[in-house]
């Protein structure tokens, strides 16, 4: 079954801008969605409102023209398309820098299977995403049809102009946030727009290129896959490091793993301490699994509830305060060999997975 109606799949192409006129349009109710959201997100959190939120987003511009001129153009048509000013697009396309200002980060779990331990020799990558659950009704699905990069399914927060999704030419991307008390010391690109760089990408070495281009204005980790192999790409604050999967597998949640990146003080693993469980957790069901890895298997590890409710499968905490409270919102999973990916509109333990196709 190929599921149609669960988010909405909005299609757009030609020239950067026209994508993001056609975008803006179709999508501003879930732009009004988001920008609600993080507005009460942005004072609750780090203190900021919306108007200093809008001044801080407006200082990217020309790192964000520099990194690559086509995302801004694209973030000029959302504006313009949905009415607001750019300067609240931009705002959304800055929103992790702004929360992790809070201490709050995202406490995803992430996985990629490659050929070499896939069911049928197929490459997959999937994670739960754990935020907000009210910011559920404000994801879209994307289709672009670009001009001169590859097409792409982005699976998105109306109004950012990266996220979670897969391209044409298989490179596939999820996310995990990580958190340092550091700050990089030279220019530096929003979390999100380094992620459509991702999406814009061919290959793998283009993955590494785009991640070397500039530092990311806020620590992060980039599992990304295509048909062939799969890396995991963590960024501290002016340094990265790129690992290979091992024996076909690898996997992410919200702290450090590289003994390069050591120096580099992990403020993620104090937010989140339940990150090495669901490491662990996650690293155990794939490696208890003989025989190739399928659909079935990843549906099932994303599922498990052992550690509730701040497991793979993550619940809000009635002992946590109401303005805190992390569930899962979503789990995505694709298969990069057949260019597909499978989303929940939920926690995947209530809600069943459902086919988008590019």
């Amino acid at each position: 079954m190929v599921a149609e109606g669960l988010f909405p799949v909005i299609e757009a192409e030609g020239s950067s801008y026209e994508i993001g006129k056609t975008v803006g349009a179709k999508t501003k109710p879930q732009i009004d969605i988001s920008i609600a959201t993080y507005k009460a997100m942005f004072q609750d959190f780090s203190g900021i409102s919306w108007e200093a939120a809008r001044r801080y987003a407006k200082t990217f511009v020309p790192l964000i023209s520099e990194f690559d001129p086509d995302i801004l153009e694209e973030i000029r048509g959302i504006a313009e398309g949905s009415g607001y000013a750019r300067e609240d697009i931009l705002a959304l396309n800055t929103r992790s820098e702004i929360v992790l200002q809070g201490g709050l980060i995202d406490g995803c779990t992430s996985l990629a299977v490659t050929p070499r331990r896939g069911e049928g020799r197929e490459s997959w990558i999937a994670q739960n995403w754990d935020w907000k659950i009210s910011q559920r009704a404000a994801y879209v699905l994307l289709r672009l049809r670009q001009k001169t990069k590859p097409d792409i399914n982005l699976f998105t927060e109306a109004g950012i102009v990266g996220k979670l999704g897969f391209n044409s030419a298989g490179i596939g991307v999820c996310l995990n946030a990580l958190a340092s008390g550091q700050k990089p010391d030279s220019p530096c690109v929003p979390l999100h727009i380094a992620l459509r760089g991702v999406l814009d990408s061919a290959t793998l070495s283009d993955v590494i290129a785009v991640c070397a281009r500039m530092p990311l204005a806020c620590p992060a980790n980039f599992l990304v896959g295509s048909p062939e192999e799969a890396i995991t790409i963590e960024i501290a604050p002016g340094d990265f490091d790129v690992i290979y999967a091992e024996d076909g597998i690898i996997t992410h949640t919200n702290h450090f793993t590289s003994l390069r990146l050591a120096r580099f003080r992990d403020t993620g693993k104090l937010a989140f301490p339940d990150t090495f469980l669901r490491y662990g957790r996650i690293r155990e069901l794939l490696g208890d699994k003989k025989g190739g890895i399928g659909l079935t298997d990843i549906k099932e590890m994303l599922r498990d509830h052992r550690g509730c409710p701040d497991s793979i499968c993550r619940h809000e905490d009635p002992r946590d305060p109401p303005g805190k409270r992390m569930g899962t919102v979503f789990s995505i999973i694709m298969n990069l060999s057949r260019r597909e990916m499978y989303i929940t509109p939920g926690a995947p333990c209530r809600t069943e997975y459902h086919l988008y196709k590019l």
